[in-house]
């Protein structure tokens, strides 16, 4: 009753964004089941014109991916890369591994402006394997 109490008292602005993100959270991490990677990237990473404010959508998906059940760091690090892209905000996903006991394990988290703002906990032992950058559509200036 409190988190629906906190959601009613948000400006309708910030519901439609939560709401937004939730949505966003779950067709990605069903998207990963049925789409290749490649796919995924190339449709989470490209910038578009958009208005609204980078800090906004990084709350809006913190938020939902608190509450979205199965959400992964890579769900909302491709999930976050896409709403931040469809508003004209560069971000970059990191995707790296760590050896815990004899197993590799891997961390996704993602960049905007110079700032780790998703996957953020503990990001600092995998070592980076690659990195995917929100960048303009081909043939699009800029």
């Amino acid at each position: 009753m409190k988190s629906l109490a906190a959601f009613l008292a948000l400006k309708g602005s910030d519901r439609w964004l939560l709401m937004e993100a939730s949505l966003m959270l779950a067709c990605v991490r069903g998207a990963l089941h049925v789409v290749s990677i490649d796919r995924l990237r190339n449709w989470t990473g490209h910038v578009r014109p958009g208005r609204r404010p980078a800090d906004r959508i990084i709350w809006a998906v913190r938020a939902a991916a608190r509450r979205v059940p199965g959400t992964t760091c890579l769900s909302s690090a491709l999930s976050l890369q896409r709403m931040l892209s469809s508003n004209g905000h560069r971000s970059q996903i990191h995707i790296g591994v760590a050896r815990e006991a004899s197993v590799f394990i891997a961390h996704a988290w993602l960049v905007h402006d110079g700032n780790v703002v998703i996957g953020e906990e503990e990001h600092e032992r995998y070592t980076r394997l690659t990195a995917w950058e929100a960048r303009e559509p081909y043939g699009s200036a800029g």
